[in-house]
């Protein structure tokens, strides 16, 4: 069964174009190297996404959600995404600061006083939408209902996420 989950994760992460680093030693399956490679253009991919219920958006897609995005961001939020790829906000309810980054999953930090990350949160909106939809989507979340927000998102703290295996 183990085998069977580590081969289904690797076809995923390969599917959806995802960097690999070298496996612990302790894991029992060994994959060649070219495996930990950046991928390169994979004819199944497609294909592969389909069968896990994920289609692919097109770039005129892409490309407009990023410009709704960009349509509703403060003059300083949008030069922070331009120069950076990654914008701050704060919460509505109790003024914490949190950072989004370009992306759908884990893509939210919470931040300390000092701009340093304290935890990572992961929340999306139901539908298969694309990044900038899904980062607009996170922004007002946090801004008009952080309460509700925190209570549904899933946390993660810093010395957490140093245990995952990616």
């Amino acid at each position: 069964m183990a085998r069977l989950r580590l081969f289904l994760t690797e076809l995923i992460q390969r599917a959806t174009g995802g960097w690999r680093r070298e496996r612990r030693s302790s894991a029992r399956v060994r994959f060649p190297a070219s495996v930990y490679a950046m991928p390169g253009p994979d004819i199944h991919r497609e294909a592969l996404l389909r069968i896990f219920g994920v289609v692919a958006a097109t770039p005129e897609a892409e490309a407009r959600g990023l410009r709704l995005l960009r349509e509703n961001l403060s003059p300083a939020q949008r030069e922070q995404e331009e120069k950076y790829g990654c914008f701050d906000v704060r919460g509505g309810d109790t003024g914490r600061h949190y950072r989004i980054k370009h992306g759908f999953q884990l893509n939210v930090q919470l931040l300390d006083n000092k701009g340093r990350t304290k935890a990572v949160l992961c929340f999306v909106p139901a539908g298969n939408l694309v990044a900038g939809d899904v980062m607009l989507a996170q922004k007002l979340a946090l801004e008009l209902f952080e309460s509700e927000t925190l209570k549904i998102a899933n946390k993660f703290s810093v010395n957490q996420l140093d245990l995952m295996p990616w």
